[in-house]
């Protein structure tokens, strides 16, 4: 019968945290308690037998039940009008559950001020507990820029009533203190189906992004180590000549050319018997650095192997551009000394250049193969100079 009269009535119970609420339900109490008895007498007609005695008995004990709840919904009613706080047990746990959660939980009205925070929610602003947030807004806690951010997104679930889902807030604080935040916020509807406000649940993930940021540097560091040589951090043979390949394929298909240069110390044998290895490896990584500073951020070097390098330029189609680049490394080198625990060595470098055909793509094979060869053409000629591979009648190839 309750059901049938009060469909939401259960419902509504559980959630007697306002006094309208309890006062609603009273009435409804009261305007069923006496109609048991009412609908009893009516049925039995004033007749003395056991199954009209039954029926009244029936209808007695459902009034006492309606009453006694009557009673306690006056009860209740009379203490949160007084200031007291009613809580059944299973709310009293609810509530329990909810303010000592790991997560924030939060409920804001259409202004986005607090209307209910947990402990973690209210640490996550600043303060002690829920009590100091409630009718404060984002704005009364972090900086301005912060606060905005956190208000559009507010904005938007409420004006749309979408639900904003695992979202990643970067907070930093007045002390300088950043930390992650994954957040979902939904609408608070009415018994109308009116928004009424925000529901937000979040949860700190910064150690997660700690462990994230940390596996993403360690993954880094390992890719990085499989294609560079550990001395020189330049490419390592395999890496330079993959390299090498990819920029053969662009080029033949949108019918360019590159420069590819072949460099070789001179004398290095010399610098390693004389200083030791420990020295030569020092003029190694000075010579490296002498060549990263030389060429464009999109060109390619790489140790080629011992104290060779391999320098890839791309979009370099002009021979006199690439024997002119190729001479100016050359001449930087000659005319300065790499600083060592040694002191100041001396070393010069031996050069081959090579432009591919634009109109027939090469393979990787054959420009190492023909830059090799200008290479052995500069160590003929003398070193310390710079040659171009084939044809050598059209361009000078000792550049001394």
């Amino acid at each position: 019968m309750l059901r049938k009269l009060r469909p939401v009535w259960f419902g509504s119970r559980a959630r007697m945290d306002t006094l309208v609420q309890l006062v609603f339900d009273a009435v409804w109490i009261q305007a069923l308690w006496h109609r048991p008895i009412e609908a009893a007498t009516r049925i039995t007609g004033g007749n003395d037998g056991w199954l009209e005695r039954a029926a009244f008995g029936a209808a007695i004990l459902l009034s006492a039940a309606a009453g006694a709840i009557f009673h306690k919904l006056l009860g209740d009613a009379r203490t949160l009008a007084t200031g007291g706080e009613v809580v059944s047990g299973e709310l009293a746990m609810l509530r329990a559950v909810i303010a000592n959660l790991p997560d924030t939980i939060f409920v804001k009205d259409v202004k986005s001020r607090f209307l209910l925070a947990n402990l973690a929610a209210a640490r996550n602003v600043g303060a002690d507990s829920g009590a100091e947030v409630l009718g404060k807004s984002d704005f009364d806690f972090f900086p301005r820029r912060v606060a905005e951010v956190f208000f559009e997104d507010e904005r938007e679930v409420l004006e749309t009533g979408l639900p904003q889902v695992s979202k990643e807030e970067r907070i930093t604080d007045a002390n300088g203190e950043t930390r992650y935040m994954l957040t979902t916020k939904v609408p608070y509807v009415d018994f109308a189906g009116e928004i009424i406000g925000l529901i937000g649940i979040g949860r700190n993930v910064t150690a997660m992004k700690a462990v994230e940021a940390e596996l993403a540097r360690a993954r880094d560091e390992l890719k990085f180590k499989a294609s560079h040589d550990s001395l020189t951090r330049l490419l390592n043979h395999e890496a330079i000549l993959e390299q090498l390949e990819h920029e053969l394929a662009r080029c033949a298909r949108e019918h360019r050319s590159i420069a590819v240069m072949l460099a070789d110390l001179d004398g290095f044998k010399a610098v390693n018997d004389t200083y030791g290895h420990l020295v030569g490896d020092e003029v190694l990584r000075e010579v490296s650095r002498l060549l990263q500073n030389r060429v464009r951020s999109y060109d390619l070097v790489g140790r080629y192997g011992g104290e060779e390098f391999l320098i890839v330029l791309s979009s370099c189609s002009a021979a006199e551009v690439a024997m002119a680049r190729a001479e100016q490394v050359r001449s930087d080198l000659a005319i300065s000394s790499i600083l060592t625990s040694r002191g100041p060595i001396s070393i010069t470098m031996s050069i081959g250049v090579l432009v591919t055909d634009e109109e027939q793509q090469a393979s990787v094979s054959q420009v190492i193969h023909d830059v090799d060869a200008a290479l052995y053409a500069a160590k003929q000629g003398g070193r310390n100079c710079c040659c171009f591979a084939a044809p050598a009648e059209e361009i000078a190839a000792d550049w001394d």
